[in-house]
């Protein structure tokens, strides 16, 4: 088993809408850390191989219940490593109230948190397809945009990668890691 570990490691999450990039990018800031991991929300996802509910307008209580094991199973992951001194990077589609419910699974542990958020127009051009193949849950993109933009706290780190290289946001995300970070009320 793990030896002796003394410090834990850090958690990261990268949210934001399919094709913002948080896949490239989650990936590309743990390449930046010292010793981390990449849990990708997607494969966690894709583990249910029957049975599976998506989550649509409205949602069904099954699909909210399959993803927050999801999200449980990412940060069960994440933390295994981090017990071990790795840093974890989750990238996942997390916006909307969904953003709260995952934030309060991870409680008491600090998050660093970064939206990915490009503009609408951006995510179309990275995904032309996109729009026909929407990820299961009927959403095009322009709505996962405004449920984003517009039902979604404003906690963490927001980047607009519009114009970024993967490089420009992981440096970014480094230098604003204070802003990033969100600490459990212990009240």
């Amino acid at each position: 088993m793990v030896g002796n570990v003394s410090e834990q490691g850090r958690l990261f999450v990268i949210a934001g809408i399919p094709g913002a990039g948080k896949t490239t990018v989650g990936r590309a800031l743990a390449r930046a850390l010292p010793k981390a991991v990449f849990v990708d929300g997607d494969l966690i996802g894709d583990t249910v191989v029957s049975g599976k509910e998506v989550i649509s307008e409205p949602p069904s209580i099954e699909a909210i219940e399959q993803l927050l094991l999801r999200y449980a199973g990412a940060l069960t992951l994440a933390d295994v490593y981090r017990s071990a001194g790795f840093d974890a990077v989750i990238a996942d589609d997390i916006i909307g109230d969904r953003l709260d419910d995952f934030l309060e699974l991870a409680e008491p542990e600090p998050v660093h948190l970064v939206v990915l958020h490009p503009c609408a127009d951006v995510v179309g051009e990275r995904s032309p397809v996109r729009d026909q193949s929407i990820p299961d849950d009927g959403l095009t993109t322009l709505d996962h945009w405004n449920v984003l933009e517009h039902q979604t706290g404003r906690l963490g780190l927001w980047l607009d990668t519009s114009t970024m290289s993967n490089a420009m946001a992981v440096t970014t995300i480094l230098r604003n890691l204070d802003q990033a970070l969100i600490v459990a009320d212990t009240d």
